[in-house]
């Protein structure tokens, strides 16, 4: 009966470990685009396979989301943001590249921004609210 009462704390803490290695990756991210766009265009090679590496972060956090217990539905939902916007930065990136979506990669910085955001928030435990497991009385 104990390692059930323990699944959704290590959820959480899952959650919130992922979620500190994502905003790590994303950070990292943000100086390679800036050695790329600024310094050095050939730093591009490591922007694109860097993102290769940590994009898999984001697929297990609804799923952790999902696990650390009841109310679901709006930590699920907002730990799930991180995949849309993994799928966005690539929709906006190769639009503005081949020159369809020219203000796209403005859009891709603003965006990977707010991910950062995302991710921060989850590692922080913001996702831990009212009847969440840190906040429960045993």
């Amino acid at each position: 009966m104990s390692s059930l009462d323990d699944r959704p704390a290590a959820a959480s803490m899952l959650l919130r470990s992922l979620s500190g290695l994502l905003t790590v990756a994303i950070l990292i991210q943000f100086f390679i685009a800036g050695m790329s766009s600024i310094t050095r265009p050939e730093w591009w090679e490591y922007h694109k396979i860097w993102v290769s590496i940590f994009q898999w972060l984001v697929l297990p956090l609804p799923i952790l989301a999902w696990l650390c217990g009841k109310p679901h539905s709006g930590r699920t939902l907002f730990a799930s943001l991180p995949i849309l916007q993994i799928a966005l930065q690539y929709f906006l990136v190769y639009r503005a590249l081949d020159g369809r979506l020219p203000i796209g990669v403005g859009l891709h910085a603003v965006n990977a921004a707010l991910m950062l955001v995302v991710a921060t928030l989850l590692t922080l435990g913001w996702h831990e609210g009212k009847g969440s497991v840190k906040n429960q009385k045993v």
